[in-house]
């Protein structure tokens, strides 16, 4: 009925109001200033947004300009099962409308077609809040002279209290809170905090430092050098152990 009423109605004057909102928003760049021209131009026409279902049009009459935003105006119209008002049908053309309805199915049917052979990672909607992160440096040892131990630190990350060093006793003890607590943090920093509380089962070192050599040195870079989660101290490169080893056999002359 309101096609019906604007038809009836349309004069000259109208048609030429019309046609000057149209222009205007057409050139339009401030995308405030060119949804209150549309709204107006639809009202004009005794339509609102709500006759135009969807949400997607917006972004792409914004996205285009001039005659390419009067095209996709009217293509706006069509998918809306409306017919074209006089001052729409005069700036397009049937055959145009239909290449641009072409190429957007066309375009869709490829994006659809990549994501389904491509699909992306599922978005987890809780994020890990928490992160442990194990520093390493080199300090040598007072006897015998020349050799060297490797020094670990211990780093906990939370959001409100930001990164903090802890001791192995205070990681250890986190194993054995709620279950909540184990799904504050990624799977492998959670593997991480569960090994090291298989290590020390009973009284763990109060210390937020750990010098490893020898076997306990093994252990460590067996289990965590590769793939490398041991990160080297003020260095963005990690301690990487590929199971090589080297033998010192003294020779008696």
């Amino acid at each position: 009925m309101a096609d019906l009423r604007r038809e009836l109605a349309d004069s000259k004057e109208a048609i030429n109001e019309r046609r000057e909102l149209l222009a205007a928003f057409a050139e339009c760049e401030d995308s405030q200033r060119a949804w209150l021209l549309l709204e107006d131009y639809f009202s004009k026409l005794s339509l609102a947004r709500k006759d135009f279902p969807g949400d997607d049009w917006w972004p792409r009459l914004l996205a285009e300009k001039g005659r390419k935003r009067i095209e996709q105006t009217a293509l706006l119209f069509l998918r809306a099962k409306r017919p074209l008002p006089p001052e729409l049908s005069e700036q397009t053309r049937l055959e145009r409308l239909l290449e641009i309805e072409q190429a957007e199915r066309e375009q869709d049917f490829v994006r659809r077609l990549e994501t389904w052979l491509l699909p992306s990672q599922p978005t987890h909607l809780d994020s890990p809040k928490a992160h442990l992160r194990v520093a390493a440096r080199v300090v040598p040892v007072d006897e015998p002279p020349g050799l060297h131990e490797l020094e670990l630190s211990f780093h906990l990350f939370r959001p409100r209290s930001g990164e903090r060093p802890r001791t192995l006793a205070e990681l250890v003890e986190l194993t054995a809170r709620a279950v909540h607590e184990q799904e504050l943090f990624p799977p492998e920093d959670w593997e991480w905090l569960c090994w090291m509380a298989d290590l020390w089962p009973a009284k763990p070192p109060a210390e937020t430092t750990l010098r490893l050599a020898g076997l306990d040195l093994l252990r460590w870079l067996a289990r965590w050098g590769d793939p490398p989660r041991i990160e080297w101290e003020g260095s963005t490169d990690n301690v990487f152990f590929g199971g090589q080893m080297i033998e010192f056999v003294p020779r008696l002359a």
